[in-house]
């Protein structure tokens, strides 16, 4: 298990637990537009996890956000409506601080999403998602 996706330092035992098994993992960076970077993972050749970081207009909120995101329908909202999450993917908020030249008046949200995988645990997924989000906030994405 790798210890950085796409450049982003993320503990290893938090992607295991939402993969399925498999010989090889590859990744790869795709930048869709010009405000999202997505990092993919696929274990034997077959995409089975999506993180994102996607800048979006400023005061959105998290359950605004999530809609996009298909796999987070009926998902679980965290107190501080950060983040929301369910047992396949979660959408997360990066605090108010992150900010960059290149999207004044926007703010950086995160996700994770599994792909056709069987997964179903929506606590491994929060662990991910809100160590995923932090590891963000402390990347160059949010100077």
């Amino acid at each position: 298990m790798p210890s950085s996706l796409c450049g982003i330092s993320v503990d290893p035992a938090l992607v295991k637990a939402v993969l399925p098994g498999g010989d090889s993992l590859t990744t790869a960076t795709e930048k869709p537009n010009g405000g999202t970077v997505r990092c993919n993972l696929s274990v034997d050749g077959k995409l089975v996890l999506s993180l994102a970081q996607g800048w979006w207009s400023e005061g959105k909120t998290t359950a605004a956000v999530s809609p996009a995101y298909p796999g987070t329908k009926d998902g679980t909202m965290s107190e501080d409506e950060r983040f929301i999450y369910s047992g396949q993917a979660g959408v997360g908020r990066t605090v108010p601080s992150c900010k960059t030249s290149e999207h004044p008046e926007q703010d950086l949200y995160t996700a994770v999403e599994t792909r056709d995988t069987g997964i179903d645990d929506p606590t491994a997924i929060e662990k991910l998602l809100v160590a995923y989000t932090k590891a963000v906030e402390g990347s160059t994405a949010c100077r």
